[in-house]
């Protein structure tokens, strides 16, 4: 019976909001600012963990698009909101890929906002028109060395991935700029562009449709996302380019808040409903924690910065 007593005690416990200098947590609606439009893979995994959330916390959680700028304005919004917990951004790789496109940020990525915790992961995926003569990654390196510059590769939102590939894959071709992957889609299945580069979450349904074939994966191996897809490295040796999706709150934000919300998070993560969606929108999830995290997104910015410099990109 005291053991009994002693369990329910402490799942209780777990279940008391967190209170940080006589401010419960969460005590009032939470928002979760997505910087990029409804419908994406931030949009759209945020979406999965919602109702998860809602039923942890007995609070209102609501999706607060803040689009603008690739992604920055949205990321200055949380960075600039009080330091409590009820504003976390949920962003995705395009954070490490800011400094990098941009002269001057409105916030300093390193200092203005805590990782929280990663979501998930989703290698990038570069598909083509099925009229392509090439079908894996060796042919297709093969193909643009014997007509350099010839060949034309879309790239959904940054660029940096592609121009990664290319310097990588000693080839020329001309990378293309587009502000999302649903217009990319539509210009790879339609021709117009015989190459695209984005998360395999974004490419999931062209693919299925049978309108576009897979070229490779941008992972060092093969993933159990798309386990038929070799990956790009075998005609690039070395790249990797994988788009991930996760949480940052305010600096000053208490550590008991940071902690409560990726514990909870990752708690959410295990529930193999999740993981089931998360899956079939070609995400895997992780949950890791914040001083890990934090120590990823360090290692990313460092990563991009040098495949900037590389290309010789100058930050506008």
């Amino acid at each position: 019976m005291l053991v009994r007593l002693w369990i329910a005690f402490l799942t209780s416990a777990l279940l008391v909001p967190v209170t940080v200098l006589g401010q419960p947590f969460p005590g009032k609606i939470v928002r979760i600012v997505i910087p990029f439009s409804p419908g994406g893979s931030n949009d759209l995994t945020g979406r999965i963990l919602l109702p998860h959330l809602v039923e942890r916390w007995n609070q209102q959680v609501i999706i607060d698009p803040h689009v603008g700028a690739a992604s920055t304005v949205g990321t200055d919004y949380v960075a600039k909101s009080p330091p409590d917990g009820h504003t976390i951004l949920f962003t995705s790789t395009q954070f490490v890929y800011a400094p990098s496109t941009f002269a001057k940020l409105p916030y300093d990525p390193l200092n203005d906002l805590v990782p929280v915790t990663l979501v998930s992961v989703s290698p990038q995926m570069i598909i083509a028109h099925p009229s392509l003569p090439a079908n894996n990654p060796k042919e297709l390196v093969a193909l643009a060395r014997a007509h350099p510059g010839q060949l034309s590769i879309g790239n959904a939102g940054n660029p940096l991935p592609t121009l990664s590939f290319i310097m990588l894959s000693k080839t020329k071709m001309t990378p293309v700029p587009y502000k999302g992957a649903g217009p990319l889609q539509i210009d790879v299945m339609g021709g117009y562009v015989p190459l695209g580069m984005a998360a395999i979450s974004s490419f999931m349904g062209t693919v299925k449709s049978g309108r576009a074939k897979v070229i490779g994966v941008c992972s060092k191996e093969r993933t159990p996302l798309y386990p038929e897809a070799p990956p790009m490295a075998e005609g690039a040796p070395g790249f990797e380019a994988t788009a991930w999706f996760g949480m940052f709150v305010p600096r000053g934000t208490p550590a008991a808040v940071v902690r409560r919300i990726g514990d909870d998070v990752a708690e959410v993560l295990k529930i193999p409903g999740v993981r089931d969606r998360l899956h079939e929108i070609g995400g895997e999830p992780s949950g890791m924690p914040s001083e890990q995290y934090a120590q990823f997104v360090r290692g990313e910015l460092e990563k991009w910065n040098a495949v900037a410099k590389a290309a010789g990109i100058k930050p506008q």
